[in-house]
């Protein structure tokens, strides 16, 4: 019992210089980019800021147009999810309840897709919308939202766990097939949605290469790209500056995750429905 306890306070004490590992570098961050002595020159290691001031935050806001590159983020982020997830939602059950000719070839055809490195496919996906006169525009930034494969394979992989009883009922109800859809399927998946939801918006809000590819006019570009833009317009010394822009592009994924972090735990839990 003692030699249990003794294990056990020493996984504590390893599993907390591992948070402390993970935590302080972005703590330090956070202090960095408050502290008025950062914009001239690396201050000391402290958590705490040695003068406290927002003018970090001013510089970062009057250097670039940050505003406007959120509201570009937060609206390709925003549509390409919703996109997303209800396609992969309407082809995972149609190949997880469906039935039709070839449905397992094409579904590994699909999966096919996942083995293909996008970099490899960047130069002809770009003279594809070129020819379409698409460029600088948002739709080569949203219409791949329509073939979201890996949120596919995922959700085939989820419904498939929803009994066959419970669609067998509606059908004797006289419900339609969209009508089962939208009120069985969608709500059984709620962990499911939150989870790929999650994946997507980290995807795009993270997207550098591709909105830089596609994008020209400087209004239109998103807060991955004007961070970029913002630390090669300045010199080493300002890391203050630096530290708030990066402060500033990760508050929407942290918000996110404080509230749907538990959905995650819950679409990998095995379900509670049985047949």
């Amino acid at each position: 019992m003692r030699a249990k306890k003794i294990r056990r306070c020493i996984i504590i004490v390893v599993l907390l210089l591992i948070l402390a590992i993970v935590l302080v570098p972005l703590l330090w961050c956070i202090v960095l980019s408050f502290d008025r002595k950062a914009v001239s020159a690396l201050p000391e290691f402290s958590l705490i800021p040695h003068e406290f001031s927002i003018f970090n935050y001013q510089v970062a806001f009057t250097t670039i147009p940050l505003v406007r590159y959120y509201l570009n983020t937060i609206f390709v982020t925003v549509v390409h999810t919703v996109l997303a997830v209800f396609f992969a939602l309407m082809c995972g059950y149609a190949f997880a309840k469906g039935r039709f000719i070839g449905k397992n070839f094409w579904f590994v055809f699909m999966l096919a897709v996942m083995m293909i490195p996008f970099e490899s496919r960047m130069v002809p996906l770009y003279l594809q919308y070129k020819s379409w006169g698409l460029l600088d525009t948002y739709a080569p930034l949203l219409m791949g939202a329509c073939a979201y494969v890996y949120g596919i394979f995922f959700s085939r992989q989820n419904i498939e766990a929803i009994p066959d009883s419970l669609r067998e009922s509606a059908y004797i109800d006289g419900a339609s097939e969209w009508r089962i859809f939208f009120q069985i399927i969608i709500p059984l998946s709620k962990p499911l949605i939150a989870t790929l939801s999650i994946l997507q918006v980290l995807s795009n809000w993270n997207s550098y290469l591709w909105p830089l590819v596609v994008l020209r006019s400087s209004e239109k570009q998103l807060i991955s790209v004007g961070v970029s833009v913002f630390n090669a317009q300045q010199d080493a010394i300002y890391y203050g500056p630096r530290m708030a822009v990066a402060v500033i592009s990760a508050i929407p994924l942290s918000i996110m995750f404080l509230f749907l972090q538990k959905y995650i735990v819950q679409s990998v839990a095995v379900s509670g429905i049985k047949q």
